[in-house]
């Protein structure tokens, strides 16, 4: 029993062991400055992760000023992180090349002017910013999966779009067939009343050449 706790408590504390290890605290280099900041590993791509924080920021009502690559929020609060107005910092690129899709986050958190958040900083700071960029990998993967379905969706409604096109043309051509259906019986129609035509004048010929005096 002891051995089937242990494997379960394994099993449970396992995904958080993983996106530990996504998590680190480096630098952001910006406007030839490196700034302390907390870099975050998505397994999606940078387009959808960087869509999807912004997303979430301006469903708080902020919006961001993008400068040379990193977009700077001024005077936010963000109840996960603390109840201080801070600015931030973000970037997100992809992680590589042949990663495209992977992206890498940088998140700089300021007290103040430029008083920027480090590693042995308040403590309590330092596991709300954690607590929040927790939450990158949920919200890329949820813009991703929109993305498909928004996808899916333009690539269904092409389909549909096609087999409407090309109902119509059916019934264009159908139209057409019936119209040269009707054209062909016409023209035989018309060949028989000519055949008999050309009988009569044949016959009115010969009654002619009949009359001429030998």
């Amino acid at each position: 029993m002891k051995h089937v706790k242990k494997l379960i408590l394994l099993a449970t504390s396992l995904p958080l062991v993983l996106f530990a290890a996504a998590q680190s605290f480096g630098e952001l280099e910006w406007q030839k400055t490196k700034i302390p900041a907390t870099i975050i590993e998505v397994p999606q791509s940078a387009s959808a992760t960087e869509a999807a924080i912004k997303q979430k920021l301006a469903q708080l009502g902020y919006n961001g000023k993008e400068t040379k690559g990193v977009t700077v929020y001024k005077a936010v609060r963000i109840p996960e992180i603390s109840s201080e107005t801070v600015d931030l910092y973000l970037k997100v690129e992809r992680k590589s090349r042949k990663e495209k899709d992977e992206s890498v986050v940088y998140f700089a958190v300021a007290r103040g002017y430029e008083n920027f958040v480090k590693q042995d900083s308040d403590a309590e700071f330092i596991k709300g910013i954690h607590t929040y960029t927790s939450n990158f990998n949920s919200w890329a993967e949820a813009e991703a999966l929109e993305r498909e379905i928004k996808g899916q969706e333009d690539k269904l409604k092409s389909a549909e779009k096609k087999a409407d096109d090309l109902q119509s043309e059916s019934e264009s051509l159908q139209k057409r067939l019936k119209k040269l259906q009707d054209d062909i019986e016409e023209n035989k129609k018309n060949i028989e009343k000519q055949k008999a035509e050309v009988e009569n004048q044949r016959k009115a010929l010969d009654i002619l050449r009949s009359k001429r005096k030998v």
